[in-house]
């Protein structure tokens, strides 16, 4: 029988005032590995899984590794995703294609893939290729295309999980480039219009750790939050927030509780702009799955 986690835990944040966590595993998780819901127009939302054939098995790359994709589907009010379907684009991506943002208008679409193509790759028979962040639009009778990567991304590091501020103006996303201090750290990067980018920012040693920092989001009021696997934790993954609104000289990340974190790998943290409700990715004991997505509530 399907397992299904509903936990309710009254706490005190640091806004001062008492909220009920309650979540849920999703009738969505099966064996496979779903995690990284974003919020689209209206009840449409994309998560990432493995890519499947057409006997819905996950698909495998030519040296046996399963391969991620995008999946879309529709919100119900309880927070159940159903209807899903494969990502529809006019590219093809090699070995992965995941982590959808959104500009604030919808028409860009921002996604974590591999730097080549996969025509290219094959015939160059590239066996691993390091990830980077790429913008698409969406063209009427096209759906979404265009895909290139952005400016900043060097092929000799890794770039993924973008997410945009509330205004649109600012990208977060995880990297291991130049002046990494862990594993992979958080940077964030001016968005200036007409493809260009300002210079790319560590977001600094108060919120990166030596370990491996990644997975951001911004909520509607300009507060971060991420995943880090740093000391100190519940274990593996843990979630965390930070008020980008706080003063830097004294502002630090805080540890969200449980049953938001658990022992586990916790991640991909999001809310809605009510911040009423929102999804995250957890490993936890008796889930469905490798990773599962959760629905919350938050009262």
């Amino acid at each position: 029988m399907k397992f299904v986690c509903s936990i309710i835990l009254v706490l005190t944040i640091n806004f001062g005032f008492s909220q009920t966590y309650k979540i849920k595993n999703l009738k969505l998780n099966d064996d496979k590995s779903q995690y990284g819901v974003v919020y689209y127009k209206g009840n449409k939302v994309y998560y990432t899984s493995y890519m499947l054939d057409n006997r819905n098995r996950a698909r495998r790359d030519q040296d046996k590794r399963l391969i991620f994709t995008m999946f879309e589907g529709e919100k119900t009010e309880d927070g159940e995703i159903i209807n899903p379907k494969q990502f529809n684009k006019s590219e093809k991506f090699v070995f992965n294609t995941s982590s959808a943002a959104f500009s604030p208008d919808g028409k860009y679409m921002y996604i974590t893939t591999n730097f080549m193509k996969r025509g290219k790759s094959y015939k160059r028979k590239v066996k691993s290729i390091n990830l980077n962040i790429q913008r698409g639009e969406y063209i009427e009778g096209r759906g979404w295309t265009n895909f290139e990567a952005l400016p900043f991304c060097k092929p000799n590091y890794n770039y993924g999980h973008a997410v945009l501020s509330p205004d649109g103006s600012t990208m977060y996303f995880t990297s291991n480039a130049d002046g990494a201090h862990g594993q992979t750290d958080l940077f964030k990067v001016k968005i200036l219009g007409n493809g260009e980018y300002g210079e790319v920012e560590n977001l600094g040693k108060t919120i990166n750790s030596p370990r491996k920092d990644m997975f951001p989001f911004v909520s509607k009021d300009n507060v971060l939050y991420f995943a880090s696997d740093r000391v100190r934790g519940y274990g593996g993954l843990d979630i965390y927030s930070y008020d980008l609104n706080g003063d830097p000289e004294t502002t630090k990340p805080v540890l969200l509780p449980k049953p938001i974190n658990s022992r586990s790998d916790d991640f991909c943290y999001i809310l809605n702009d009510e911040m009423t409700e929102g999804y995250f990715a957890s490993r936890r004991p008796k889930g469905k799955g490798e990773d599962d997505i959760y629905y919350f509530t938050l009262d």
